[in-house]
C-alpha cells in the first residue's frame, strides 16, 4: 500500500493538480487569444537573432557546446516523456467513453489536461534549438526555422480557440520529441548511431504529419468548429510532410555514398589542375614564340 500511495502522489504531482490554475485555465486560452503580438514577436526576433547570429559567426570560431547541448536535450526528452504519459491516457480514456468522433469534434479533451497548455507555452524555449546550431557553426535548413515559427504559431492559435483536439497534436508530438531529444542527446555526448537509427526517427515524423494531416481532414469535413484553425493545421502539417519527405530522399535515398562525393570530388580537382597546367603552358608559348621583323626593301 505503502508504494501505491506513493505512486497515487508522484501521478498527482505530474497531473499537476497541485497548480492553483489548474480547474481555471479558460484564462490562458483568454489572455492567449488576446496577445497574438506576443507569437509574432517572438517569431521575428527569432528570425532576426538566428541570420543576425549566422553573420556574426561567419569568421568566428565555433563554441563547443557539448555538455549545454547534452543537458538542454535531455530537459526537452524528459519533458516530453512526462508530457506523453500524462497525455495518452487522457485521450485513450475520452475515446474509448465518448468516441472519437465525439472527441475530435466536441469535446474539450485539452482543458482537463494542463500539460497541453504547457505543450504549447514549450515551442517558445525550443527556439534555443535554432541558437545551438548557429554557435556551433552547424548548417541550418529551412525546414528547421520554418517548422519552429509555425508550430509556434498554431499552437497558440489552437489553445487560444479551444480547439477540441489539440491533445492529439500535442500527444503526438511529444511522442516524438521524447524520441528525437533523446537521440539529440546521446549525439551530443558523441554516441555514434546507424543509419537505420536516423531514418526510423525521420520516417516516425513523416508518420506524424501524415496522421495530423488526416486529423486535420476528418475535423474539416466532419467538425463544424475553427475551419480557420484546421486549415492553418493543414497548410502546417502538408507543408511539413512534404519538407520531410524531401529530407528523407535526400538524406537516405538519394545520397550518394561518401566514397562516390570524395571521388567526384578528386577527378574535379584533377580536371582544374589539368586546365591549370594547360592554360600556362598556352601561356608559355606565346611568350616565347620569335617575333618577325620584315626588313624594308
Amino acid at each position: 500500500m505503502a508504494q501505491q500511495g506513493l505512486g497515487e502522489k508522484v501521478w498527482s504531482a505530474l497531473e499537476l493538480e497541485w497548480l492553483p490554475a489548474y480547474h481555471d485555465w479558460r484564462s490562458a486560452h483568454l489572455w492567449m487569444g488576446k496577445h497574438y503580438e506576443v507569437p509574432v514577436a517572438l517569431c521575428v526576433l527569432y528570425v532576426i537573432v538566428i541570420f543576425g547570429g549566422k553573420r556574426l559567426m561567419r569568421d568566428r570560431k565555433a563554441f563547443d557546446l557539448q555538455q549545454p547541448l547534452f543537458f538542454w536535450n535531455v530537459f526537452l526528452a524528459t519533458f516530453s516523456a512526462i508530457g506523453a504519459l500524462c497525455t495518452v491516457p487522457h485521450i485513450y480514456t475520452t475515446v474509448t467513453e465518448r468516441g472519437f468522433t465525439e472527441d475530435m469534434c466536441t469535446t474539450r479533451s485539452e482543458l482537463a489536461n494542463p500539460w497541453v497548455y504547457l505543450f504549447c507555452l514549450s515551442k517558445i524555449p525550443e527556439l534555443l534549438d535554432t541558437v545551438f546550431i548557429v554557435l556551433r557553426k552547424k548548417p541550418l535548413i529551412f525546414l528547421h526555422y520554418y517548422h519552429h515559427v509555425m508550430t509556434l504559431l498554431y499552437c497558440w492559435n489552437a489553445w487560444a480557440l479551444h480547439i477540441p483536439n489539440g491533445g492529439w497534436f500535442a500527444a503526438m508530438n511529444l511522442i516524438i520529441h521524447t524520441l528525437m531529444y533523446s537521440y539529440y542527446a546521446a549525439c551530443a555526448i558523441g554516441v555514434r548511431f546507424s543509419n537505420r537509427t536516423r531514418l526510423s526517427i525521420t520516417s516516425l515524423q513523416i508518420l506524424q504529419m501524415i496522421l495530423g494531416v488526416s486529423i486535420v481532414l476528418h475535423n474539416l469535413v466532419v467538425c463544424n468548429t475553427h475551419p480557420e484553425n484546421y486549415i492553418f493545421g493543414l497548410v502546417m502539417y502538408a507543408s511539413y510532410m512534404v519538407l520531410f519527405t524531401k529530407l528523407f530522399l535526400d538524406s537516405y535515398v538519394f545520397k550518394r555514398p561518401a566514397r562516390d562525393v570524395k571521388s567526384a570530388k578528386e577527378r574535379a580537382e584533377r580536371v582544374k589542375d589539368e586546365q591549370e597546367q594547360d592554360h600556362t603552358a598556352d601561356s608559355s608559348r606565346i611568350r616565347k614564340r620569335p617575333t618577325t621583323v620584315k626588313k624594308a626593301n
